[in-house]
């Protein structure tokens, strides 16, 4: 396994579930992902730009190289370690649930209908 390639990232089961819970959801998921901090160029899993924080929620698989959190902490992206064992097979129920907790920061019309967490639209 190459950490941190486009390829192997691409072809990884968390952008493989993740692309998975996008169709089946409804939601936006950019998949591979590239940011650049630091003149480096760090690949992920995935992008979910509505969900986490202003700018989305970044998806890191074990094919995802650990300076991955720090550049997307630094660049104001959500990350959380997500666990292989829960998030690299689709299950509709735990992706919503983890997408309910980490919160709807898009477009209030565009909101899911699942959508059951809080959103940015509706806080004070």
């Amino acid at each position: 396994m190459r950490l941190g390639d486009r390829d192997t990232i691409t072809a990884g089961p968390m952008a493989v579930a993740w692309r998975e819970a996008s169709r089946d959801l409804g939601i936006r998921f950019e998949s591979p992902f590239a940011m650049t901090y630091r003149g480096v160029l760090y690949w992920c899993s995935g992008w979910l730009s509505d969900f986490g924080s202003p700018r989305g929620a970044i998806i890191a698989g074990r094919e995802t190289h650990d300076d991955i959190f720090e550049a997307s902490d630094a660049l104001d992206y959500y990350s959380s370690g997500l666990s292989a064992l829960h998030y690299e097979h689709y299950d509709r129920e735990r992706f919503m649930a983890t997408l309910n907790d980490w919160g709807w920061f898009g477009q209030p019309a565009d909101t899911p209908s699942w959508f059951t967490g809080w959103s940015v639209a509706a806080s004070p």
